[in-house]
């Protein structure tokens, strides 16, 4: 048997330089971001924008730029993780992964930030973050899609793909297959199973965000 050659995929993308960057900006900024801050500062809001969650000025710092760590390893390890399975063998899906992290993690620093503007700008200045947010997640989804497209040529979307992304295959027995693009498993949205299952994932979060609306 052929020995085996350990992965040449690269750990670390141009892309993560991005939050980086932001983050050095953000670093730089904090002193004066937070004068004239209130203290506890308000960091969590309900969906009327009325505050109802306070973090300390010593702790902030810790949080501003500890969550988007934190995030970024989750995604550098679980994409790292797969590199040399049967999903990634070539760990080419987890270097198409880089712009999604880079870009979710500079979106978060730019939410943590935005925690510091509401008290000169009000509530207005977190949704607007938060759709900068919404939207560099968006563009990491597209780019993420467009460089596995392109890296990885035997890639086909096939005719059970809805936009490359939803698996609909009611021939296919199986509840969860491995994602054409990302890592991981997705659902056969073909069964009936398969929305039980997606119904679940969903009823933590919402139930989650109906008791923090309620407060």
């Amino acid at each position: 048997m052929d020995p085996v050659e350990p992965s040449r995929s690269r750990w670390l993308s141009p892309w993560d330089f991005c939050p980086l960057l932001v983050g050095v900006v953000f670093a730089g900024l904090l002193p004066t971001l937070l004068q004239g801050v209130p203290d506890p500062i308000p960091t969590h809001f309900d969906t009327h924008g009325h505050a109802n969650g306070w973090t300390s000025r010593a702790a902030f710092p810790w949080v501003a730029f500890g969550l988007p760590a934190v995030v970024w390893t989750l995604l550098l390890l679980t994409g790292r993780a797969f590199v040399g399975s049967d999903q990634d063998p070539e760990g080419r899906k987890c270097e198409a992964m880089a712009p999604l992290r880079g870009l979710v993690t500079a979106g978060l620093l730019c939410l943590m930030g935005a925690m510091l503007l509401i008290p000169r700008f009000g509530s207005q200045a977190l949704w607007s973050t938060l759709a900068l947010f919404l939207g560099l997640v968006a563009l990491g989804i597209y780019l993420m899609i467009r460089k596995m497209k392109r890296s990885i040529p035997d890639l086909d979307p096939g005719q059970h793909y809805r936009w490359g992304l939803f698996y609909v295959n009611p021939e296919d027995p199986s509840i969860w297959v491995p994602k054409l693009f990302g890592l991981g498993w997705t659902l056969n949205f073909a069964h009936g199973m398969s929305w039980v299952f997606l119904a679940l994932l969903l009823l933590v979060p919402a139930i989650i965000i109906g008791l923090a609306a309620s407060r």
